[in-house]
């Protein structure tokens, strides 16, 4: 039973890739460098985190990578790229798509994170009011898809002469710096202008006393405004979600394989409770899964809406 949530580390990677490999078609090098950022970035903040001596994992049973398992640092990158396409299917101006990527992802680890505490999957140093769960892993979980975002997004805009953000897709089309110029920028600098921008933010905010005398009511106002925000940016958007090919699905499933994980575990493991938590939790996952199946009309312009 231990080493299903291992496997499904590699499988969210596996994921990934695939859906890298057919959607980046017409720039497949930058997507596959982008899939290899996001394997660093995950890898060192798992890294940072635990030589901050602020959690612990267990040995897993295949790969491990010093004190962080291999399939924790795969997983987030089958999380943090699906969360970055759904963001993106949302057609939302640039800061509302940040905002609604992130409380989706937000919304994700309030059901997950008390789940993965109870089975073992990581220990916290100093557990908080939340089923053991500190606020500043939240505060993480809101910065971090910020972070690589506004990193891997960022470029010049040149006819208004100022810096704008482009979508994944965009990218891939139009690099604004090139596509050598592009691909250099992604290998070089996308993480650590994550990691700067991380540390500038939840690395500050992590430092302030409210991180470890929050009561559980708050906890609580928190997660539900969350789920609620998410959920009401994803129904009012849903018209955006419907996929032209099969392979738009592997984002929306990704996210839901993490869910549906989770949720039986919680389940099975004897905090029922945790369970309905998850799902609870997972709501606007199962809204985009629930829109993404519906067939539309594939649009011949990809490009997304820029802020």
């Amino acid at each position: 039973m231990d080493v299903i949530p291992t496997l499904a580390g590699y499988v969210l990677f596996g994921l990934a890739v695939a859906h890298a490999v057919v959607d980046g078609r017409d720039n497949r090098a930058q997507r596959l460098c982008m899939i290899v950022t996001l394997l660093v970035f995950g890898t060192l903040l798992e890294y940072m985190g635990v030589s901050s001596g602020s959690y612990q994992y267990p040995r897993e049973k295949l790969v491990n990578l010093g004190p962080v398992p291999l399939s924790v640092s795969l997983a987030w990158v089958g999380l943090i790229y699906s969360l970055m396409i759904i963001g993106e299917r949302l057609r939302l101006p640039w800061w509302s798509r940040i905002l609604a990527t992130t409380l989706i992802a937000l919304s994700l680890d309030w059901g997950m994170d008390p789940v993965a505490v109870h089975i073992g999957a990581w220990t916290w140093s100093r557990p908080g009011a939340y089923f053991g769960v500190p606020l500043f892993n939240f505060v993480g979980w809101f910065f971090i898809p910020i972070a690589y975002l506004l990193a891997y997004g960022l470029s010049w805009d040149r006819e208004r002469r100022r810096p704008t953000l482009l979508t994944i897709a965009e990218i891939d089309h139009d690099p604004g710096f090139g596509k050598w110029g592009r691909l250099v920028y992604t290998i070089l600098l996308v993480v650590p202008v994550s990691l700067i921008l991380l540390t500038l933010t939840a690395g500050k905010i992590g430092g302030l006393g409210v991180m470890t005398d929050t009561p559980f009511a708050v906890f609580v106002i928190c997660a539900v405004c969350t789920v609620l925000a998410a959920a009401g940016v994803v129904i009012r958007r849903r018209e955006t979600l419907g996929h032209a090919r099969k392979i738009d699905l592997v984002p929306p499933v990704i996210l839901l394989v993490i869910s549906i994980n989770y949720t039986v575990f919680g389940l099975i493991t004897g905090r029922p409770s945790l369970g309905l938590l998850m799902l609870f939790s997972a709501i606007p996952l199962w809204l985009v899964f629930f829109f993404s199946v519906r067939r539309r009309k594939r649009a011949t312009d990809s490009r997304m809406i820029r802020g």
